[in-house]
């Protein structure tokens, strides 16, 4: 064979399903997903539907019993998460529509729209610039994260707010625990805090610009949210002062509305509607009569999941990428449920008796145990790969031959990621990891 038709080979494999899927996220970013009213039953069988019905019930089990006055740990990245808020207020007190009492209809409603849009305008240069500083700067999912904060404030374009804008919102929480942003401590806090922060600006949003309400008609609890009933409930399920049908009771409504999400909503509802609350919330009257706490909650939480996540009017403008994916789970896969009152006294109970068996037995527990997260850590699946050849180890020293160099695929990793990261050992079982030093001049290292 001569030098002019002798050819380089490489061993080089193709690329595994998970390098595409990576690669098509990277390139494509989030996107809508459901279109027709077929792509419900992939919604319904996806990664994000189980994460979030996942996200929602473990929650709800960490904030049963807490008020919102109540002291509970707040993070450093809690509190930067919280000034996103504090801009979008400054933002809306700046962009309030003003009338005279001569305008007409027409013109309060134009004027209100041109309001609105000019404030989404705003929103939407001010959120990345405000996350990017607000999260861990090695975060590989500002851009998703970004998309879902974007659409949790309703639509410009048809001056519309409902639950699929609140799906929006659930999307960014759940994704900041995914990406490893919040932990486990910040549970409580990013429900009771930085949530109820996010609904305090949309009933803003909403008063100001006199948005409609978006809704599925087979769900009749005429609110432009949900959450803040499930998780109202939530709280009041161990350790109530009251029963649910003394939750209209003006004096209760007066001595616990600043502790309780779900008083707090119940009292703006009917200030707002100036009807009472058959009149205004039919089913979460009847809600309200059942005995238990737990069973407000079972009930609230069943309506959401079957009448509103399953609804094509709640997803239809969803999207979706890598944080929260709408790749298809296992069937076998089962959404955890939330234990809510007596029967989670009764664990946490059985939980202090062990605890006394085993120091009765001078078998400590282990203190040091970490809680578990709301939602389990995404994996990531970015391609941050590029191609290179690995060192010669030929064993003839006389040897010159370079016809079989293997071209290796090798994933760069910068020394601040946490060295329990899997994704490489995962994706990319034959990668090389090559560790970026402190400085762009220092040489990189490789290992196989």
């Amino acid at each position: 064979m001569t030098e002019a038709t002798s050819k380089r080979m490489y061993d080089v494999s193709d690329p595994s399903p998970q390098v595409l899927h990576a690669t098509q996220l990277a390139q494509n970013g989030p996107k809508r997903q459901v279109l027709c009213l077929e792509d419900m039953d992939d919604w319904v069988r996806s990664q994000a539907y189980k994460d979030t019905i996942a996200y929602i019930n473990n929650t709800s089990m960490a904030i049963q019993g807490k008020k919102l006055s109540s002291e509970f740990p707040v993070s450093e990245k809690v509190r930067r998460l919280c000034d996103i808020f504090d801009g979008l207020e400054i933002l809306l007190s700046e962009n309030t529509p003003k009338f005279e009492s001569a305008h007409s209809w027409l013109t309060a409603q134009q004027g209100n729209a041109n309001a609105y849009r000019n404030w989404m305008r705003l929103m939407h240069q001010f959120v990345f610039s405000v996350l990017d500083e607000a999260v861990q700067p090695e975060c590989k999912h500002i851009n998703e994260l970004g998309q879902y904060l974007r659409r949790s404030f309703g639509c410009s374009s048809s001056l519309e707010f409902g639950p699929g804008n609140e799906l929006m919102f659930l999307f960014f929480l759940c994704g900041l625990f995914r990406a490893g942003i919040l932990f486990a401590d910040d549970t409580v806090a990013a429900a009771l805090l930085l949530f109820h922060r996010y609904i305090r600006l949309v009933r803003r949003l909403i008063l100001t610009y006199s948005l409609s309400l978006t809704k599925d008609s087979r769900f009749s609890m005429d609110d432009y949210y949900v959450i803040p009933y499930i998780w109202g409930s939530a709280q009041l399920s161990l350790d109530a002062p009251f029963s649910p049908m003394e939750s209209e009771m003006q004096l209760i409504m007066e001595a616990h509305r600043q502790d309780y999400m779900l008083l707090e909503v119940i009292d703006h509802l009917r200030k707002t509607r100036g009807l009472q609350l058959n009149q205004v919330a039919f089913q979460l009257w009847c809600i309200l009569s059942v005995p238990t706490w737990p069973e407000v909650y079972g009930a609230i939480e069943r309506a959401y999941v079957s009448n509103v996540l399953s609804s094509f009017e709640t997803v239809e403008n969803a999207i979706f990428c890598e944080l929260m994916s709408f790749q298809s789970v296992s069937s076998v896969s089962m959404v955890p449920r939330a234990y809510l009152g007596n029967r989670y006294s009764e664990d946490r109970r059985s939980s202090m008796r062990h605890q006394e068996q085993a120091d009765d037995s001078e078998q400590k527990p282990d203190t040091n145990k970490k809680l578990a997260p709301p939602v389990h850590k995404c994996v990531s699946m970015q391609p941050s790969l590029f191609f290179s050849f690995s060192d010669k180890k030929s064993t003839d020293a006389d040897s010159n031959d370079d016809e079989h160099d293997p071209l290796w695929i090798v994933r760069r990793r910068n020394d601040q990621e946490e060295e329990s990261d899997t994704s490489t050992t995962v994706f990319f079982t034959d990668a090389m990891i090559i560790n970026d030093g402190p400085t762009s001049s220092s040489s990189s290292s490789t290992a196989k």
